[in-house]
């Protein structure tokens, strides 16, 4: 810290002998020219010369001042260029270089684009997505580039969703047929057609999930939240386990720490449990090990409730774009069971996070109490 004072002392009295030297060659310049006029002096006299001296001495002050306003504004100007998010490239009347940000110079590429347009395009460049617009100021071609990669993907998802929705109304009266129709077979077929029958529940029962989460995520989600307790999911949880498909043998493990109340939208909140629990069974099903593992972890960290699922399954590959929708890896996945927890997870005031080594789990956690308005 002393060393960055002493320097900028050391600046600023640079700048103020600067200044001095810049007023004192002025001044001795105007009084040798008024002096050595020996013309002016007989015409004016000493009195009016001294006053005319004074004048331009004062004119040299405040255009001094003028010049220092201008650099100040020129800073500010090139500092509000730096902080904005677009790209700017100035050029001139002849079409040389006349300026550009750091974000311009930056972006390699951006040079080699044909810039000689009136209105605005979108351009990809470095696999972004870049929107174009120009402009015409003092003999100036003002062209600014504006990221808008991820308002495009938000745009992408959107549409999916809306897409998905619609499919997702479409199927859902015919699977709720197949259901109560597969319950009425379940009373009528004998022992041996059973299994078939359970197939067939367990199927119908993955694909009312995926209608579930697809109509969810497309509407949005909000939390109604009440009091409950971890007891109150377990048995939900064992019910998943027990109708989800998979064919490898699984110890499942449940480690309840804290049973004490905490406030969730009681739907939601079983459907993040959910889709943990079944990204788990997917994992072990892809994995390489003949049998899994997996323990259901609850317990509570300061004010907040954690519910943290391990498994000894497949990896996760690209962690970074986890949780993003309809994107997957998996061979079973539909790409919205993680999307839609993380929104679940958000509506609660928490979070959802997964860890790829020492122990692989997906956690959710959320506060032990609702966090009041304005929070």
């Amino acid at each position: 810290m002393k060393k960055v004072h002493k320097k900028n002392k050391h600046n600023a009295k640079k700048k103020e002998a600067y200044k001095q030297e810049h007023l004192t060659k002025n001044s001795i310049m105007l009084e040798d020219v008024a002096y050595d006029n020996a013309a002016l002096q007989s015409t004016l006299g000493l009195e009016d010369t001294q006053s005319l001296l004074n004048l331009l001495h004062e004119l040299i002050l405040q255009s001094y001042k003028i010049e220092k306003e201008f650099k100040d504004f020129k800073v500010l100007i090139e500092s509000v260029l730096e902080m904005i998010p677009q790209a700017v490239i100035v050029f001139n009347e002849n079409g040389s270089l006349f300026y550009q940000n750091k974000k311009a110079s930056n972006l390699k590429g951006l040079l080699d684009i044909d810039l000689n347009f009136s209105s605005e395009f979108e351009v990809k460049i470095d696999n972004n997505v870049y929107l174009m617009q120009s402009s015409k100021i003092s003999h100036k071609q003002i062209i600014t580039a504006t990221n808008i990669t991820e308002q495009k993907r938000q745009e992408r998802l959107a549409s999916m969703g809306q897409v998905s929705a619609h499919l997702a109304h479409e199927i859902r009266n015919p699977i709720g047929s197949l259901s109560l129709l597969a319950g009425v077979l379940s009373k009528r077929v004998d022992e041996k057609s059973m299994e078939i029958v359970d197939e067939m529940k367990k199927s119908i029962w993955r694909v009312e999930r995926i209608i579930k989460s697809t109509l969810l995520f497309s509407k949005g989600v909000q939390a109604n939240k009440q009091q409950h307790f971890f007891a109150d999911f377990k048995q939900s949880l064992e019910q998943v386990i027990s109708e989800y498909g998979y064919t490898k043998e699984i110890e499942v493990i449940f480690e309840i720490e804290h049973n004490d109340a905490f406030h969730v939208d009681f739907s939601l909140y079983e459907i993040a449990l959910h889709n943990m629990l079944c990204n788990a069974i997917d994992a072990i099903e892809e994995g390489e090990c003949e049998s899994g593992k997996i323990r259901i972890c609850f317990f509570k960290d300061d004010d907040m409730i954690l519910c943290r699922i391990y498994d000894n399954g497949k990896e996760i590959e690209d962690i970074t774009s986890l949780f993003e929708a309809f994107k997957t890896t998996k061979l079973k996945g539909h790409g919205l069971g993680l999307a839609l927890s993380r929104q679940i997870a958000l509506a609660h005031d928490g979070e959802l996070c997964a860890n790829n080594t020492e122990g692989k789990f997906f956690e959710i956690r959320v506060p032990l109490t609702p966090l009041c308005s304005g929070e």
